[in-house]
């Protein structure tokens, strides 16, 4: 079969299939949201969730800062602890669960030192969305392990993945550290980005994440890997089109109609 030229066989594990199923099927759905205007409660869009908010939750908001935190931290301790429990493991292995905490670790210190935060995010919403994170993780981690006692598929990529996620992860800090770049100190309001690919596509950090993402992909060469991919691609299209639709709304005129959401020139 084709498949088995690029991917190991499926691990025989209901754990498995049925987790990274539900994350592809999870993920696309959350894009459609997005694309519908029903969007994750964080960053840009906190404000318009909480007017939606009654009174009586207001004790339930994060700072956004620490919300993030609760994002990436327990995905990172996942990784971390992966070394532990899975010691003397084949090279490939240990490239997945390598690359997977230097993602996580890599947020955490842009959270720490790199963005500018201005507003709060729902507890619900930051649990949600760890937990998620955390799940996705600890899934791709096992059925990697899992797989080291099957054949290797017949194209080798860890390398040419590990050359992606290095262009995708550089890039990604990049536009990220130039979105911190536009607000001074005590500064809330948001501005038009510009530099970097940002005069192409209001996105380019999510652009460099599925670049990352693809590159985990190719490291791992599992179907599970794949779906959590392709869903992460779902996702952040559907993040990016609510993104530049936020920021027509906000700027009108004075946002650029070429540029597009996460795809230059196309999408």
């Amino acid at each position: 079969m084709v498949i088995s030229l690029f991917f190991f066989p499926s691990p025989p594990s209901l754990f498995v299939n049925t987790m990274s199923i539900f994350n592809l099927v999870a993920l696309i759905t959350a894009g459609y949201m997005e694309m519908i205007g029903k969007n994750k409660p964080y960053a840009k869009f906190s404000d318009a969730a909480d007017s939606n908010k009654s009174k009586d939750k207001e004790g339930r908001k994060l700072p956004s800062r620490i919300g993030m935190l609760v994002f990436y931290i327990p995905s990172f301790l996942v990784g971390l602890a992966s070394f532990a429990v899975f010691p003397h493991q084949d090279p490939r292995f240990v490239m997945v669960i390598s690359v997977l905490t230097i993602h996580f670790f890599k947020r955490i210190l842009e959270v720490l030192f790199v963005h500018k935060f201005s507003g709060s995010m729902m507890l619900d919403a930051g649990i949600t969305i760890g937990l998620s994170y955390t799940v996705a993780t600890a899934t791709m981690i096992y059925a990697q392990y899992l797989s080291q006692e099957s054949p290797e598929p017949a194209f080798d990529l860890k390398y040419f993945g590990l050359g992606m996620f290095l262009t995708g992860i550089t890039g990604n800090f990049y536009h990220h550290y130039i979105l911190s770049t536009l607000r001074k100190k005590g500064d809330k309001e948001y501005k038009i980005p510009k530099g970097g690919l940002f005069n192409l596509v209001i996105c380019p950090h999510y652009m460099f994440e599925v670049v990352e993402f693809v590159g985990v992909s190719c490291i791992c060469q599992t179907v599970c890997t794949f779906r959590f991919t392709l869903g992460t691609v779902f996702l952040l299209m559907g993040r990016s089109h609510a993104t530049r639709e936020w920021y027509v709304s906000k700027f009108d005129g004075k946002f650029g109609k070429d540029v597009k959401a996460l795809i230059p020139y196309l999408f």
